[in-house]
């Protein structure tokens, strides 16, 4: 249990700071660039009045997995939203919810948690970021082109650099990466829908070691983490999110974003 919590700890971290076996192939039909092809998605999610999907997070640090979670993700304008993220064991009560039904922002972190309410809209996907393996972040931040977890400004910024395209399942993706000093990040965006069905993001263990000894300059826990952690927790990091079962712009009831904790969730 301890090197679970310890794991859960560090891919937390990771995640904050950052959010499988897949043939290559060139696709010379297309000379959309990196930045073409961020511009037409950014235009596509604008477009949408709401969005739903099913999904995957993965983390792993070295050979070890940290965390394997499901999620569902309901959105709409202008500030409506709902991210649940399970893991196996618990199908029937979430790891977490995050959540506004039009009435604030809200975060539940699981069972024997209280529920928090936040500032806004950011702050709140924010704090569920690394707690939900990046669900939280990614597509949501996208959808409301926020400055937090926005996939694909942060790429356009970074000057995101196309690679050759994949097909994961049956959807046909345009793969785009960025990176630098020990981290990479990886998007699949789908050619006919403009939408992200994969995002990657690859930590070496040295760049992981640096982090978080930056954090614990001003963490006490972190400090404590990296005390007793030892070495072999630092290896070379992978997150994979895949999104799957995506829904444009469905009909959403308030039902759909509204979340009520258990009654008996206490701190």
């Amino acid at each position: 249990m301890k090197t679970k919590s310890v794991l859960i700890l560090i891919t937390a971290a990771w995640l904050v700071v950052s959010v499988a076996g897949v043939a290559r192939a060139d696709d010379k039909t297309s000379a959309l660039s990196a930045a073409d092809i961020l511009k037409q998605a950014q235009a596509k999610y604008a477009s949408l009045t709401s969005y739903s999907d099913d999904g995957t997070t993965t983390a792993t640090i070295g050979a070890l997995t940290a965390n394997n979670y499901t999620f569902t993700i309901n959105l709409a304008r202008t500030n409506l939203y709902q991210i649940v993220w399970r893991q196996a064991e618990e199908v029937y009560i979430p790891k977490g919810v995050v959540w506004s039904a039009g009435n604030g922002n809200f975060l539940w972190m699981g069972k024997g948690f209280t529920v928090q309410k936040s500032t806004d809209r950011e702050m709140a996907l924010a704090s569920a970021t690394g707690i939900s393996g990046g669900a939280a972040a990614s597509v949501p931040g996208t959808f409301f082109n926020m400055k937090w977890g926005n996939q694909l400004g942060v790429a356009a910024n970074a000057n995101a650099q196309r690679q050759a395209d994949e097909k994961l399942g049956d959807v046909d993706c345009y793969v785009l990466t960025h990176g630098k000093e020990g981290r990479t990040n990886f998007l699949w965006i789908g050619k006919s829908d403009l939408l992200i069905h994969q995002i990657e993001n690859d930590t070496s263990a040295d760049f992981m070691k640096a982090m978080l000894e930056e954090q614990a300059k001003k963490s006490p826990q972190v400090r404590t983490m990296l005390e007793t952690s030892g070495k072999e927790m630092f290896k070379d990091c992978r997150s994979v999110e895949t999104h799957q079962n995506i829904r444009l712009n469905p009909t959403l009831t308030q039902a759909d974003f509204d979340f009520k904790a258990p009654t008996d969730a206490k701190p």
